[in-house]
């Protein structure tokens, strides 16, 4: 607001500057040459007084060229239809002017205008070439219900203030780039044709509600500098979000991309919603979040979704739903690795979430075992470490015996002797031979209550190894 304010202040020093070498004219002689049929063609004279059209009959005839000039009063050329070019570029209105209902039926070239005041142009057609190439409009602006049946300039185009494209229709090329918005609405507006705000800045609110995107749109390197909200539009074309800052939170949620949304390099200060969003292809290579950032998926249907899961992980909002679509699309991108981490955070989050009971034991089983059936290395590493917890079982509690056999005699023979105690080595080869076979070796038998322990770990190994079997053959097929 401050620099606004200093804006307008230099813009009235100029003008003011410019008034004392130019030459001046009455609103009223304006008035009278134009309802005479008298051709317009002025530069550098500075209009005094109001000036108001608004009773004009018929449409003007005549081409109107006021360039590099000055209206001190209001203007106001309410309904008036322009039947010829309509030239005022590098002019200034001081005061409030209005457009609204006018009918441009030529080009309409406002390139370099100054709008120190109000500007309207509600309503209005502009059947030609609408140019408002670095046009700035230091007061609250409304170009709502417009209608631009040929090309829409607004190169370098600033908004000091409020501005609204309410409802207006941009039938061919809408062109933003380098524009300067404090606050705009674009609510339900269409863009049938190719529409571009490639660097343009955002400095307040801006709102794309319900907007329709017929053809391709670009807001490559743009900055939103606050909220954003691009809920419930459309998009027909391709969607190039490439390099794009949003400082605050992204709404993107029921939004329709019908191509390719490209949001690589982006960034994403405070999040991305894409809550109820129908995605046909989005790309997020290279995209950067802030601390805290979060994604909201929730019910949000997409073919494709490019972005690698390290990058996402930590800033998904819960869904069961969308942590399944993004295993399944991770899947058809090929991305196996993403897929089994993406499957395996969603299931530890929900068991952290569900209550204690069976469900909850049995996945806990399921987490420690395999991982719930995507990390072969936690199988691996049951198998060893029941073969090692039970092997020092047996040897730390001397529950196994073993006979030295002498010759070939067989086992009951008077001499077969027992060994006081077996050795480390030769428990963890029991061990080994009871999970993988569930039988002693021929000199070594359990005895007492750890003949149940053998019996328990031969299950165990039966139970383990088909899992490994099972898991390691699902990461292989795919």
């Amino acid at each position: 607001m401050r620099i606004s304010r200093w804006m307008l202040i230099v813009a009235a020093f100029l003008l003011l500057c410019g008034a004392c070498a130019s030459k001046a004219l009455d609103a009223g002689d304006v008035t009278a040459k134009i309802r005479s049929g008298e051709q317009l063609n002025y530069d550098n004279i500075t209009v005094t007084g109001p000036l108001d059209l608004r009773n004009l009959e018929g449409p003007l005839r005549q081409p109107v060229r006021v360039i590099n000039s000055r209206f001190l009063g209001p203007a106001n050329f309410e309904g008036v239809t322009f039947g010829e070019p309509l030239d005022l570029r590098g002019t200034t209105f001081q005061e409030n002017v209005s457009f609204a209902k006018v009918r441009f039926l030529g080009d309409a070239k406002f390139a370099g205008a100054h709008f120190l005041g109000q500007a309207d142009f509600r309503d209005a057609v502009f059947d030609g070439l609408a140019s408002f190439t670095s046009a700035r409009f230091f007061n609250d602006t409304s170009f709502g219900n417009v209608q631009f049946d040929g090309d829409a300039i607004f190169l370098a185009s600033n908004f000091a203030r409020d501005v609204d494209f309410n409802f207006a229709q941009f039938i061919r090329l809408g062109y933003f780039q380098d524009a300067h918005f404090e606050n705009v609405s674009f609510l339900e507006t269409l863009f049938g044709g190719h529409v571009t705000f490639l660097n343009a800045q955002f400095r307040g609110n801006a709102t794309f509600a319900a907007t329709r995107f017929d053809s391709d749109v670009v807001f490559r390197g743009a900055r939103f500098l606050s909220g954003s909200t691009f809920g419930l539009s459309s998009f027909g074309g391709l969607a190039d979000f490439a390099n794009v800052e949003f400082k605050k939170t992204a709404f993107f949620g029921g939004v329709k991309l019908a191509d390719l949304a490209y949001f690589v390099n982006a960034r994403f200060d405070k999040g991305l919603i894409l809550e109820d969003a129908r995605l046909y292809s989005m790309q997020l290579d290279n995209v950067t979040f802030g601390e805290g950032a979060r994604i909201n998926l929730n019910g949000a249907d997409f073919t494709k979704f490019v972005v690698r899961w390290n990058a996402i992980k930590d800033r998904m909002v819960y869904n069961g739903a969308a942590y399944l679509a993004l295993v399944k699309n991770y899947k058809s991108l090929e991305w196996f690795d993403d897929a089994d981490d993406c499957y395996y955070q969603y299931r530890r989050i929900g068991q952290d979430m569900e209550p204690w009971g069976w469900a909850k034991i049995s996945d806990i089983v399921s987490w420690v075992s395999c991982g719930y059936g995507v990390r072969v290395s936690y199988t691996a590493f049951c198998c060893l470490f029941t073969i090692l917890l039970f092997g020092l079982i047996f040897w730390a509690g001397k529950g196994m015996n073993k006979f030295e056999i002498e010759g070939m005699e067989l086992p009951g023979k008077p001499s077969l002797r027992p060994s006081k105690r077996v050795s480390l080595t030769d428990a963890l080869y029991f061990s080994i031979a009871m999970f993988t076979t569930s039988q002693a070796p021929v000199n070594t038998y359990p005895v007492g209550f750890y003949r149940h322990l053998a019996m328990m770990e031969g299950i165990l190994g039966w139970f383990f190894l088909g899992l490994f079997v099972v898991v390691l053959s699902g990461v292989l097929i795919r």
